[in-house]
């Protein structure tokens, strides 16, 4: 049986993290500078250790007592006064559309509700990313808004649909959990 498992990204993820970042399918959806180097990234995580406003992790698939790392998301902005933060996700660009987004973002809300003590997770779509909207809207995000013209990105500016999970709205969903176990089986 395949199972996925969760733990605290580190420094031997970095190379696949670079690798990811700069495939067209992952920075196109995500606001950032490509190319991304390991130089860079290594820098970005020496910060990241002691950031206590965020929380980074990797999503290992688990088969026959080898792990492969397949997803890496994480909560940003965390703010313990208003008890609040943004998450983000991506997987491997060669695993996509197997259910592992799903069970990586069902996974990060899960440990923001329970452990954090979350109450409101909110997360940003480029306006070209409709299939992403709708995944989170099928996980119970709620589509907010548009954020017209919010950032410079790619030589023009775009907008950014912005999309909440509430706690209260949290517990309503079927994948609620306060235990954090992650397993998902693949066929």
């Amino acid at each position: 049986m395949k199972r996925l498992s969760a733990r605290l990204l580190d420094d031997d993820d970095l190379p696949i993290r670079v690798k990811w970042l700069n495939t067209a399918a992952i920075f196109q959806q995500l606001v950032i500078s490509a190319p991304v180097s390991l130089a860079e990234t290594k820098r970005w995580f020496a910060n990241t250790l002691l950031n206590t406003v965020r929380r980074d992790f990797a999503f290992d698939l688990i088969e026959a007592g080898k792990a492969t790392l397949i997803a890496m998301g994480g909560l940003t902005n965390i703010n313990h006064n208003h008890k609040t933060a943004e998450l983000y996700i991506f997987v491997d660009p060669c695993q996509t559309g197997k259910g592992i987004g799903q069970q990586a973002v069902t996974w990060l809300c899960n440990y923001a509700f329970t452990q954090l003590g979350l109450n409101r997770i909110l997360l940003f779509t480029v306006e070209n990313n409709s299939r992403a909207r709708q995944f989170y809207q099928r996980l119970g995000f709620f589509h907010e808004g548009i954020l017209r013209e919010h950032i410079f990105y790619h030589g023009k500016f775009i907008d950014r649909h912005i999309q909440s999970l509430l706690k209260s709205e949290w517990e309503m969903q079927k994948w609620a959990n306060k235990t954090l176990m992650l397993e998902l089986s693949f066929e």
